[in-house]
């Protein structure tokens, strides 16, 4: 299952991801309404670090189930497809 990926690979993407691909998976997410704006503000407003950030992002996504690990994945493949491939996604 998705979220299982996700959760191993979890590390990887805390350490590895950048602001941009961050705002970028954001927006994506919201269009999908698979995060509210409430999500989005939490995960932009209330962390300091990208560290922060990203991984409020992505535990958020797992918590949301497959289908939604499913849609992240796929965005996280066009919006960064160099972190995508290190985390072993595609």
């Amino acid at each position: 299952p998705t979220d299982q990926l996700l959760r191993r690979k979890r590390r990887i993407f805390i350490h590895s991801v950048g602001a941009g691909t961050i705002n970028a998976l954001l927006d994506c997410l919201l269009e999908d309404e698979i995060i509210s704006q409430e999500d989005m503000n939490k995960v932009r407003d209330e962390n300091d670090t990208v560290m922060d950030k990203a991984r409020v992002l992505i535990d958020l996504v797992i918590g949301k189930g497959p289908k939604s690990c499913l849609k992240f994945i796929k965005h996280l493949c066009e919006e960064d497809p160099p972190l995508a491939a290190k985390m072993g996604l595609h």
